[in-house]
């Protein structure tokens, strides 16, 4: 279990986060703290940059060794690790050997820290193992309505609410949520995992490890699949051509997501799983499906409704705007969250 530390609330998040994981599957969790060398090139301040890396280094593992406390304390194996450079590069040599890294997220919407952060982007591209990046949760103390605001359309994020439609779904949930009065039935997670559903050769394995997360944390799995199915982006009417079409267009996708449950139903019997399909952006569903969802878990590459999720605009809209937790998890290699 691998957490980046910086002293900001975003790394605090993270660890307490990492350490209620490591605790629960009985990991070893390994802190990792950074600092910049600065670029001089005055022969005084070239004099002073040794004293200036005893003292960052010092500080940083004092920082690391507040956290290790805490974390010993709480009855975990903690390892630390103070480095020179680029934490986010670093972040991702040291996530080769790790099961799962956390890290914060800036920001409490769209708008308030509006980029993801160099650090927690290059992770998510980048690195060797799942990466589970936890946002500041923006949410009232109210049972009945949310703050977090609804979506906006990617291309313009002070235009229209994007519109997003349930067109199919696999049967109603079984198990209850809470209602809010600014979250529409269809849409609304609350207490569920959501996986994005590409259609492409890899999904299967996003959507299996999704199932194990359900399982650690004995929660419902829902699969996400979304396309916008309006020829003109919405705004338009459809051509008679494409009204045809739209039923194969549809089935393309809802096919996949009931082979997809049928598997995680005969190999994760103990999860409660189901499908849904949208018209709309899969950055517009997912992202408005994390405001209430548990966890939000997403592949780094797809084919489909999905295609180049961590590529593009797709990926930086999910991330940067999601309100829940978002486990990112790369498809070139095969993953496990189990303790086994």
């Amino acid at each position: 279990m691998l957490v980046g530390i910086d002293g900001s609330a975003g790394s605090e998040r993270a660890f307490k986060v990492g350490l209620m994981i490591a605790r629960q599957r009985e990991w070893p969790l390994r802190l990792i703290g950074t600092f910049i060398r600065p670029v001089v090139t005055d022969d005084y301040y070239v004099r002073q940059l040794d004293q200036y890396r005893s003292e960052a280094a010092s500080s940083v593992q004092d920082l690391l060794d507040s956290y290790s406390a805490r974390a010993v304390e709480a009855g975990v194996e903690v390892t630390t690790r103070t480095a020179e450079g680029d934490a986010g590069a670093t972040l991702v040599d040291e996530s080769s050997d790790a099961r799962i890294a956390v890290v914060g997220k800036r920001g409490r919407n769209r708008f308030a820290g509006r980029f993801l952060g160099s650090v927690s982007a290059k992770l998510t591209a980048h690195a060797h193992c799942p990466t589970l990046v936890v946002p500041e949760r923006w949410e009232s103390g109210s049972e009945t309505e949310l703050l977090a605001q609804h979506q906006d359309r990617p291309d313009a994020e002070a235009a229209h609410e994007e519109p997003v439609t349930l067109m199919e779904e696999s049967g109603a949930r079984e198990h209850s949520r809470r209602s809010f009065a600014n979250v529409t039935d269809a849409l609304n997670f609350d207490s569920e995992i959501v996986v994005g559903v590409d259609v492409g050769d890899r999904a299967a394995d996003v959507v299996h490890l999704a199932a194990e997360a359900a399982e650690l944390v004995d929660s419902p799995l829902t699969l996400v699949s979304a396309a916008p199915l309006n020829a003109q982006g919405h705004w338009y009417p459809n051509t008679v051509e494409h009204n045809l079409e739209l039923p194969n267009l549809r089935r393309r996708y809802t096919d996949h997501l009931e082979a997809l449950t049928q598997e995680v139903a005969a190999k994760s019997a103990g999860v409660p799983v189901r499908w849904q399909f949208f018209d709309g952006s899969p950055a517009g569903v997912l992202s408005e499906a994390s405001r209430t969802a548990a966890l939000l878990v997403i592949g780094t590459r797809g084919h489909g409704g999905f295609a180049g999720l961590l590529l593009g605009s797709v990926s930086q809209a999910v991330l940067n705007r999601a309100v829940s937790p978002v486990l990112v998890i790369p498809t070139h290699k095969p993953h496990r969250l189990r303790r086994h």
